[in-house]
């Protein structure tokens, strides 16, 4: 269970690392939430056989979308400027913020040098972490580099 949430958090940054700082709160909730759902469910369906992996399935996509809708929900423009700012850092060049709205700290740095990855040529790998009422977890990916300059992941780590 504890990767399923790592995974989760680690493709909510991914979504939030695009650039999408015009997005409203409850567009990130709801995004959040979709991509909660799915992470959830994919981690319910390493879990059991026949009766018993439906039920992961689906308790996965629920807890997931509760999860992710929160994160999302937390999360705003602001957050987003610093995840992109920070991809920009030389290695292991930490930035760390906390959002005065919502509470939440995160600090994020790339944890190597820009690399080709899967046909991009403009990617790195990169460490941060997101404390939320107190709870810390950290997240690991490679993002790349999009054609308006934001980061996108596309490759969470659990």
């Amino acid at each position: 269970m504890k990767k399923g949430l790592i995974a989760l958090i680690a493709l909510l940054l991914s979504i939030n690392l695009v650039g999408c700082s015009s997005n409203t709160q409850e567009q990130n909730t709801t995004l959040g939430a979709v991509a909660g759902a799915v992470v959830g469910g994919g981690a319910g369906a390493f879990v059991g056989q026949g009766v018993g992996k439906a039920v992961a399935i689906g308790v996965g996509l629920v807890g997931g979308a509760l999860i992710g809708g929160y994160i999302g929900h937390r999360m705003d423009s602001t957050d987003h400027a610093k995840m992109n700012t920070a991809m920009n850092n030389s290695t292991y060049k930490e930035t760390t913020w906390t959002n005065n709205k919502t509470g939440a700290s995160y600090s994020m740095a790339p944890t190597s040098k820009v690399m080709a990855v899967q046909g991009h040529s403009t990617c790195r790998q990169y460490h941060g972490t997101a404390t939320i009422d107190g709870k810390k977890q950290d997240l690991d990916g490679t993002a790349c580099r999009q054609s308006d300059g934001s980061w996108q992941t596309i490759s969470p780590k659990a």
